[in-house]
């Protein structure tokens, strides 16, 4: 990185993904000059350029946002962070996706598989909150059918998605108006994994309960330790 060919290569490379991948720029991280410095891997000499875009930084120092990202992440020992900003939701594009189409429900790809930029199975709690609670574009009847039965309907689990006689006493109890996801956008740092290696989670509010089984697991927010689910093959228990 210190390399000043390489420093070279990289800002022409980085210009022409810039105009080849422009269309699709917002969906995978954005401009290099938007991005933000989250944070300076504890350097306190550093402390200074957390919140601040790198196009910001290069325009107070005279240098190429390519050279402000290099510089910091050498400075940083590697360990600087830079994040997208958020660009804001359209919820009526949303809520026409969702109301529109009799096969749509929402959800999160790559479950699990980016542990350290975003933790997306948020998306539950956010869908209730924002587009039928905030927005009142889905009704709640309606969310909760495509939350619940017809991505059960679509994995091919029989009796499960569904409150009625005779299926699985699956039951989450929330109250609406208290519904929350904390903290906000991308969460906080927890060393929880093997090796005292760190990923990023954020906490559900407003859950009263959550059963399986006819079994409480979560109460009041808070993991029971009982695990009364079942393996389902082929859509049964």
């Amino acid at each position: 990185m210190q390399n000043p060919a390489l420093r070279e290569a990289v800002k022409r490379e980085t210009e022409e993904a810039d105009r080849k991948l422009q269309v699709i720029q917002a969906g995978v991280g954005g401009p290099i000059p938007k991005l933000i410095v989250q944070s300076v891997g504890g350097k306190p000499e550093l402390e200074g350029y957390v919140g601040k875009s790198l196009g910001q930084i290069a325009e107070e120092e005279g240098k190429d946002p390519i050279e402000v990202m290099l510089d910091l992440s050498l400075a940083g020992d590697l360990n600087v962070e830079f994040l997208g900003p958020n660009r804001g939701f359209n919820a009526e594009y949303t809520a026409e996706m969702i109301n529109d189409s009799s096969y749509t429900f929402p959800g999160a790809s790559d479950g699990g598989a980016h542990t350290k930029f975003f933790t997306g199975g948020a998306f539950t709690t956010d869908f209730l909150r924002w587009l039928v609670r905030d927005e009142q574009r889905i009704t709640l009847e309606e969310a909760h059918y495509r939350l619940s039965a017809l991505p059960a309907q679509a994995a091919g689990f029989r009796d499960r998605g569904v409150l009625r006689e005779g299926a699985a006493a699956d039951v989450v109890v929330y109250s609406l108006d208290e519904l929350a996801i904390e903290p906000e956008w991308i969460g906080e740092i927890t060393y929880d994994f093997p090796g005292g290696e760190w990923r990023r989670i954020q906490r559900a509010k407003g859950y009263q309960a959550i059963i399986v089984n006819g079994v409480m697991t979560f109460a009041d927010g808070k993991c029971t330790g009982a695990t009364p689910g079942k393996l389902l093959r082929h859509g049964r228990g």
